[in-house]
């Protein structure tokens, strides 16, 4: 304790040098967090926004549908999914369970064809998936819509579609005739992925079973109150379908986003090459600092050798005084960090324009949370500690004699 508060001392001893080290340190620090921050805010936008549009949080096929549903799709179809639809939906925690159906075609309105996919939901259940979907024109569906479909941006624009315009799909049905189905376009939407856009027509089922001669649906989509409740859900889900008399296989939502698995790999990387970056500045800083005290105190030190002080305890001393300026750093650094966030959401967020594959830009913020805090002051406290070994280990090497004279 002696050696600590006598090190704390000598850290202030030049004030003007151990303030500026102490503040590189908090920047980087901050600048970690904050990185960090940005990378939660991005991995949340992008989760949320795959599973309440696309995905879900749990899909419900029928068993062996993995393996058999583009060989034989039709042998893996639900077929008693009013009864499934009602034991999921009757679990604490579950927030809508919809099911769909969907087939892929090509449309028309009369002026130019392209292909699409064409899903078919219950309007009256959809109502949470559309929550994420902006409207650029028209409406989404509504309870009691039959004839009507709602289109993604890119492919109302590939199809020279407007409201009330009237689309015809040739598709083929489960005995490989070819139908046609027509529906009215009643919206126009955005949900964000430039390719999902492009391709995806949104009609009630009924309209795509009527196309395809069925009345099964591919799957059931099951909507939770919140993502963090999904470990606890999912066992509760699986004991209850078990019950049933079909056999049924479920996939998790990030089983199925292999673009989000992407998105989430490359900014780890980035992350930590960030990290690395900053370590080296930090570790830079506080060793300029540290020589510069051991050349200055070269005298002090023989003096304390010459007394009795051991090699360790000179060592200690301004190993001491790294790991202070380290834990003032990395604390100043967590509240600088906590100072930008707010400041970023009481201006209302940073314009991001569109990323790759989307359609739009965002508002971004930092979503500040422990695991980011603690990662930013590990990585600057330790880099500290690791910069000032060497010039503390060459302070208990010092030759006294030498020293002394020179003093």
């Amino acid at each position: 304790m002696d050696l600590f508060y006598i090190a704390a001392l000598n850290i202030f001893r030049n004030y003007r040098r151990s303030a500026i080290t102490i503040l590189s340190v908090a920047v980087g620090c901050a600048a970690l967090a904050c990185f960090g921050a940005f990378i939660n805010f991005t991995f949340e936008g992008l989760r949320e926004t795959t599973i309440r549009t696309q995905l879900g949080h749990l899909q419900i096929y029928a068993d062996g549908y993995a393996e058999n549903h583009v060989a034989d799709p039709w042998s893996v179809m639900i077929h008693d999914v009013d009864r499934l639809e009602e034991v999921v939906e009757n679990i604490a925690g579950v927030s809508t369970v919809t099911h769909r159906v969907s087939f892929s075609g090509i449309g028309s309105t009369g002026q130019s064809s392209v292909n699409m996919s064409v899903i078919g939901v219950d309007p009256v259940r959809e109502v949470d998936f559309a929550d994420f979907e902006i409207v650029v024109k028209g409406r989404n569906l509504l309870p009691g819509d039959t004839e009507t479909g709602v289109l993604g941006v890119e492919l109302a624009q590939g199809l020279g579609a407007e409201i009330g315009d009237w689309v015809t799909v040739l598709t083929t049905s489960r005995d490989n005739i070819i139908n046609a189905v027509d529906f009215q376009v009643i919206g126009i939407v955005r949900t964000g992925s430039t390719e999902y856009d492009s391709v995806f027509a949104k009609v009630p089922s009924d309209l795509v079973q009527r196309a395809m001669d069925t009345t099964a649906v591919e799957r059931v989509v099951v909507m939770l109150n919140d993502t963090a409740d999904l470990p606890l859900i999912r066992p509760q889900i699986e004991a209850a379908i078990a019950a049933l008399p079909e056999a049924y296989e479920i996939r998790q939502w990030d089983d199925l986003a292999d673009f989000y698995d992407a998105v989430v790999s490359l900014y780890n990387g980035l992350f930590r090459i960030f990290a690395g970056i900053i370590a080296i500045v930090v570790m830079f800083s506080v060793a300029n600092t540290m020589t510069m005290a051991v050349f200055e105190r070269t005298g002090e030190s023989a003096a304390l050798r010459a007394i009795g002080a051991t090699r360790g305890i000179t060592m200690r001393m301004f190993l001491f005084e790294g790991i202070i300026i380290g834990l003032i750093g990395s604390s100043l650094g967590v509240l600088l960090s906590w100072l930008i966030a707010t400041g970023i959401d009481v201006a209302g967020g940073i314009s991001m324009p569109p990323p790759p594959s989307m359609s739009q830009g965002y508002q971004a913020y930092l979503k500040l949370t422990p695991n980011v805090l603690v990662i930013g002051f590990a990585v600057a406290g330790i880099s500290t500690l690791i910069s000032s070994i060497y010039p503390a280990w060459v302070a208990s090497r010092a030759n006294i004699v030498e020293a002394l004279q020179k003093q």
